[in-house]
């Protein structure tokens, strides 16, 4: 099928959405007012709340929700279930659940001083959902943070190349950040002085590639390259927003924003056609499309990582309510033409399945299954490469798109890091702080988060458990609507907007976590070699989801007899 007709009905569906769904959630639900002070205004202490200009918290916000997620989710999904309900679930998902989810969050967290998820929790679904919540919401952050420390430190392993421009971009945002908040300096000559110099970083990067020593051995290699990763994020979740966080993710939104313009140009001319199959998986080994798309996919349609951004870092930086809408309902939509686009480009720029044997290194990474196998980046970049270098922009060659491609989703994964890093410093703050004095530090409490990272990372732990990452971040998105349902529900509003979407999830996410528990064969516990500790996982996390359950179901039905005696 052609690309140039499936883009052409998503970008028609994305925007008829923001302004027709999205418009009567803000109306309905939202009803954002503007006449009251956001807690960036109430609470100003130029580290975390700060308000803020709309285009740099959106900067902020997209870029923290991405990451990696709406790139490497579609790429697999394709690999198991073809483009055809990867794209379907990505179009409908992103708009009646993914939007729905982070703009009310962020905007009952407005609403509520700032406050995070886990602490809405709690004034929604009692003390016990909220110690449950904010567990799960640890567990969740620690795996993440590790296993993208592992993907950046791999990378700048394998493409030598990608060193400098992701460094040099942190000091660009920092003078960016100054000269923005510090001096009088116009905005639009610094936004553009910046940006000139974060693509001539690429340039550097590939003239002057830096690597370690290869004698000091893989292992240690990789153990430096997760301590700077490790200080940085230490540093970054620590630091004034606006000094890295904020220009540094407008200039990766805006390069993403240009990435995403090159693949749609790539698109619209070169006219490449599907190569992967509408439905159909690579695997011999197949899992049943339903839960395990919807678990999969994840960011691109629905993510609970996405809740602790829209309540953290995104709440605290708001100007006024009315900026939710464009900010969180408008970015989550983005992410998902994001994560069409990878559709597509992956899809069609690159040959579906395995290379024939005989091939050099080189040309077998232009077939799906090769890429893949090679690494997740290598697949988007490639793909993106190849069509984006048939435009004939001189000097944009396959391989120059391609690393161009590269850049952008190192970009990304790099602003999760520290932005998962600095929500994990508020839940610590939060929880453990209340009861020891250490960890109302910002420093202990981000290295709460970031030793136990660095050593899953080292002694390569994190890879076991790493398989269960999907189900808790669903979950966590079901566990966050339901807390949403709650506080709609004490307003007298309506809730099916969200509960529908919550129920989905958390019976999605309960099936999946019983499929891999007991899938003939391949099931934790019912394998030849039983993965005990994965079992365990999975059965921790299925109470979790049942405790939430009961929370809400209690919850609501309290909140529903009070306002039937005092409707007013």
């Amino acid at each position: 099928m052609n690309t140039v007709t499936i883009a052409l009905f998503c970008i028609v569906w994305f925007v008829a959405s923001y302004y027709w769904y999205g418009g009567f959630i803000e109306r309905k639900l939202g009803q954002p007012d503007d006449t009251v002070q956001t807690p960036a205004h109430i609470h100003p202490d130029g580290i975390d709340f700060v308000p803020s200009r709309k285009r740099l918290v959106w900067g902020n916000h997209f870029a923290s929700i991405a990451g990696a997620g709406p790139i490497i989710g579609p790429i697999l999904a394709m690999a198991m279930f073809g483009w055809g309900p990867t794209l379907v679930w990505v179009c409908i998902g992103s708009v009646f659940m993914g939007a729905v989810h982070d703009y009310l969050c962020l905007m009952y967290s407005v609403r509520n001083g700032g406050d995070e998820i886990f602490k809405l929790a709690e004034s929604a679904l009692g003390p016990v959902s909220r110690g449950l919540f904010a567990l799960l919401i640890y567990c969740m952050l620690l795996l993440l943070i590790t296993v993208f420390m592992v993907s950046v430190a791999q990378a700048f392993v394998t493409v030598p190349a990608l060193v400098i421009p992701t460094f040099g971009l942190i000091f660009i945002a920092m003078l960016m950040g100054w000269a923005l908040h510090k001096t009088n300096l116009p905005e639009i000559p610094v936004y553009i002085v910046s940006l000139t110099l974060a693509y001539a970083l690429i340039w550097v990067g590939q003239t002057f590639p830096l690597s370690l020593p290869e004698t000091w051995g893989h292992a240690t290699v990789m153990a430096v390259w997760f301590f700077v990763i490790s200080a940085y994020c230490l540093s970054a979740s620590v630091a004034p927003i606006w000094v890295i966080l904020q220009p540094r993710d407008f200039i990766s939104s805006v390069k993403l924003g240009v990435g995403i313009l090159l693949g749609f140009l790539g698109i619209a001319v070169v006219h490449p056609v599907m190569s992967a199959p509408f439905s159909g998986s690579m695997d011999p080994v197949t899992k049943p499309l339903w839960p395990m798309l919807f678990i999969i996919v994840a960011c691109g349609a629905i993510s609970g990582f996405h809740s602790l951004v829209s309540t953290g870092t995104t709440s605290k930086q708001l100007n006024r309510q009315s900026d939710a809408k464009p900010i969180a309902f408008g970015g989550m939509l983005m992410e998902g033409v994001l994560s069409m686009l990878v559709i597509l480009v992956v899809g069609a720029g690159l040959s579906w399945g395995y290379a024939p044997d005989g091939l050099a290194e080189g040309p077998t990474l232009q077939y799906f299954g090769n890429a893949l196998k090679d690494n997740w980046i290598v697949a988007f970049g490639n793909g993106f490469g190849q069509i984006v270098g048939a435009v004939g922009i001189p000097g944009l060659t396959a391989s120059i798109a391609a690393l161009l491609g590269a850049v952008m989703v190192k970009s990304f994964i790099l602003t999760t890091l520290d932005s998962g890093t600095r929500l994990a410093r508020f839940l610590v703050n939060e929880t453990l702080g209340r009861r020891i004095p250490l960890f109302r530090n910002k420093v202990a409490a981000s290295l709460f988060l970031l030793v136990p990272s660095y050593f899953l990372a080292v002694t390569n732990s994190y890879a076991t458990v790493w398989q269960m990452f999907g189900t808790a971040n669903q979950l966590t998105a079901g566990i966050a609507l339901v807390t949403v349902g709650a506080l709609l529900a004490a307003e007298g509003r309506a809730t099916r907007y969200v509960m529908i979407p919550a129920v989905f999830m958390l019976v999605t996410t309960g099936a999946a976590l019983f499929w891999e528990l007991f899938a003939p064969g391949t099931g934790f516990l019912v394998r030849a070699q039983p993965e005990w500790s994965l079992g365990a996982l999975s059965i921790i996390l299925l109470g979790l989801a049942v405790v939430g359950v009961i929370s809400a179901i209690g919850c609501l039905r309290q909140r529903m007899i009070a306002k039937e005696i005092h409707p007013g």
